[in-house]
């Protein structure tokens, strides 16, 4: 089971709950307002693992790589 981060939009409750996929948002435990799912960040990575976007990197802090 995956872990969810939940915010209320009512009083900006958050929460980060292990919940399943097919489970119902929470209610807010303290206005018990229907919580909202928020979108995970995710960290995309190019081809052979480096972060840079083209082949003329200029050593940027994420990679490492020096041109």
């Amino acid at each position: 089971m995956p872990l969810y981060r939940y915010v209320c939009p009512n009083c900006k409750e958050e929460q980060t709950l292990l919940m399943r996929m097919k489970d119902e948002d929470p209610k807010c435990p303290k206005c018990g307002t229907k919580m909202d799912k928020q979108i995970p960040r995710v960290q995309l990575k190019g081809v052979g693992g480096s972060s840079c976007v083209s082949n003329s990197c200029s050593g940027c802090s994420s990679c490492g790589s020096r041109s």
